[in-house]
């Protein structure tokens, strides 16, 4: 009967360990990193990448990500429709869609300029695979957020 004990208390000795060293590992863990992670994968994957093309790829996406983020928040306040209210004048109305045209043809710089980095480091199958693994992980985050949405509206109609 001891013996049996002390194996059930050694069993749940291990199972707390376990549990907690898991938990405090999983707080420690921020989630962006996590995402970062499954999205290097994910790319990785899709482009059969090499350990060399790695290397020298990924700096130079998150360059061109970068570009394109302060982009985004250096134009936001030019292409936002201002909150609460209703009509805007023509003219307003008129430079909000400029900035959205200019935000538009800026975007496009960036990326032409970044393809032609693309195409000194990969090769163009691999380039091509990039845009399409583009297309499908975004089409994938789509989706989990829609689930996630989902979720949270069940949840609060429990």
């Amino acid at each position: 009967m001891k013996f049996i004990l002390k194996q059930f208390t050694l069993l749940h000795l291990l199972f707390f360990t376990i549990f907690f060293a898991n938990y405090s590992y999983s707080q420690q863990t921020p989630k962006g990193e996590d995402k970062e992670a499954a999205k290097i994968a994910f790319f990785t994957n899709k482009l059969a990448l090499t350990t060399e093309e790695s290397k020298t790829f990924w700096p130079v996406v998150n360059e061109m990500e970068k570009e394109l983020k302060d982009l985004r928040i250096q134009m936001k306040d030019q292409i936002k429709r201002p909150k609460g209210e209703a009509e805007i004048s023509d003219k307003e109305l008129e430079s909000m869609m400029d900035a959205r045209m200019e935000m538009g043809k800026k975007q496009m710089d960036i990326k032409i300029k970044y393809h032609e980095k693309f195409k000194e480091i990969l090769p163009i199958r691999k380039v091509a695979k990039y845009y399409e693994a583009t297309k499908e992980f975004k089409k994938l985050q789509a989706q989990r957020k829609a689930r996630m949405k989902q979720r949270r509206t069940q949840q609060q109609n429990q």
